[in-house]
């Protein structure tokens, strides 16, 4: 048996040499999920196994943090269950565009506007889940009347989803702490929107994100863990995210480590001082 047991350790990477982090307390594990109940949860695949009509352009605030590749009632089979292991782990990237919400709270985050974020103007090395942080709270979902469908909700212009969908080919995610990407520009279409856009593209969404603390912008891994159930378009996901506990330039990276195997002694044992070749002649 080979006794060479490589373990997953995480470690932080500056200056591009790693540095094992022995101290756990030195990397910050965030959840980022917002909770639902059984009972949501019922209603709402009661709902699309009985076809019935549903408000989807607002978002689905009561199942919590849920992840998307299309829109329920859509015909296609890009469900979350066919989304590869690999994309789900992936560098966290946070575009904070609060101040703009707080200016208007239905504003539509568009593309020239976009392009001052350098985590949306260049490509990214490597696997990356791109967070939209719009500063939403359990109190904005005040404005959300499901029953009317009609909801003021900030999100995202389509064109800067085409921009995403076309140019950041490393991006295998979106996420955002609102109930969904559509803004006033695409709710109110069928196929002119955000979802279909990124969707098509193998573009996953993660709604409902919850910001427990100030994070930072760069540095931090994400691991998704939505729930596989088969032919369900909108599912509910854990989000955690694997962060720096200082502000600094350390980016927190996944690695391999080789356990060095030590022999340490029993307490209080006579198992190395007795002979048995001794005592069984």
């Amino acid at each position: 048996m080979n006794k060479n047991v490589f373990l997953v350790t995480f470690l932080l990477h500056m200056s591009h040499v790693y540095y094992c982090i022995e101290d756990p307390d030195r990397i910050d594990v965030v959840d980022m999920t917002k909770p639902t109940t059984w009972r949501d949860l019922a209603i709402y695949y009661g709902a699309v196994e009985k076809h019935w009509k549903m408000c989807i352009n607002c978002g689905v605030p009561d199942l919590g943090t849920g992840i998307h590749l299309e829109h329920t009632g859509s015909t296609g089979s890009m469900h979350p269950a066919v989304i590869p292991s690999e994309y789900l782990l992936s560098r966290l990237s946070i575009v904070d565009v609060s101040t703009l919400t707080t200016l208007n709270p239905s504003v539509v985050l568009t593309l020239d506007v976009a392009l001052q974020w350098a985590a949306l103007k260049h490509d990214p090395k490597e696997p990356t889940l791109l967070l939209f942080k719009f500063g939403w709270t359990e109190e904005d979902n005040s404005r959300i009347n499901v029953g009317a469908c009609v909801c003021k909700v900030p999100g995202l212009s389509y064109e800067l989803a085409e921009w995403i969908a076309a140019n950041l080919s490393h991006v295998v995610g979106v996420a955002t702490d609102t109930p969904t990407f559509e803004s006033e520009q695409t709710r109110e279409f069928a196929s002119r929107t955000v979802s279909n856009v990124l969707g098509r593209s193998g573009i996953y969404m993660i709604e409902n994100v919850h910001f427990r603390r100030k994070m930072p912008e760069q540095g931090c891994m994400a691991l998704a863990m939505p729930l596989k159930l088969l032919n369900a378009p909108y599912v509910p996901t854990r989000l955690t995210a694997f962060c720096p506990s200082t502000k600094s330039d350390l980016h927190v990276v996944m690695a391999l480590k080789k356990e060095i195997p030590i022999q340490t002694r029993l307490p209080n044992s006579r198992v190395y001082d007795v002979n048995l070749d001794e005592i069984l002649s």
